[in-house]
């Protein structure tokens, strides 16, 4: 007779336990089918950098001129690389602020980006943005300032350097260097 209680004990637990509830297995995999649904709608966006970036050089020329140079992000400027469905790429707008002193004296204080560059007969130009400016050591003088700036189309990976000479008196010239489209 024990046995027989047992017996009959272990089989209605068996069959309380198979209530029809659903297993967790279950439930987990219908949440993830309703996740997938919906973010099948969302589109995605990406920009690079992903942050603020900010780069600051001092360079000291004998003693005498000194060149500071911040190449920095546009929190509010982006170029569109490419855009799918779900899908968008952004590159962020960079620019340098320049300051240029001799002897306590400022020579040249400016801002620059692809802006200031820009020719709207040239297609390079509707997406690019400043990529740095730095002073090219090689050719600077106390005299005669050289700074190269390097602008960069993200979208079809061409580029532009340029150097500009910046004399004593503030005065500057620019000059295309390199190019590859």
């Amino acid at each position: 007779m024990k046995k027989f209680i047992c017996l009959l004990l272990l089989i209605s637990i068996a069959f309380v336990s198979c209530d029809g509830r659903k297993t967790q297995n279950d439930l987990l995999n219908k949440a993830i089918t309703e996740f997938n649904n919906k973010e099948a709608n969302l589109e995605t966006f990406t920009i690079y950098p992903r942050e603020y970036t900010e780069v600051i050089t001092d360079t000291l020329i004998s003693n005498k001129v000194n060149v500071r140079i911040k190449n920095f992000t546009s929190l509010n400027e982006t170029v569109l690389i490419a855009s799918t469905e779900n899908q968008t790429s952004y590159h962020r707008v960079f620019k340098s602020e320049i300051s240029i002193k001799s002897d306590n004296k400022n020579i040249l204080k400016a801002t620059i980006n692809a802006e200031d560059f820009a020719n709207p007969e040239e297609i390079f130009w509707n997406n690019a943005t400043l990529q740095q400016v730095w002073v090219n050591q090689d050719l600077t003088t106390v005299e005669e300032i050289n700074l190269d700036m390097s602008f960069i189309n993200p979208l079809d990976k061409s580029y532009k350097l340029y150097r500009m000479s910046v004399n004593q008196d503030g005065q500057q010239q620019i000059n295309l260097i390199e190019e590859q489209s």
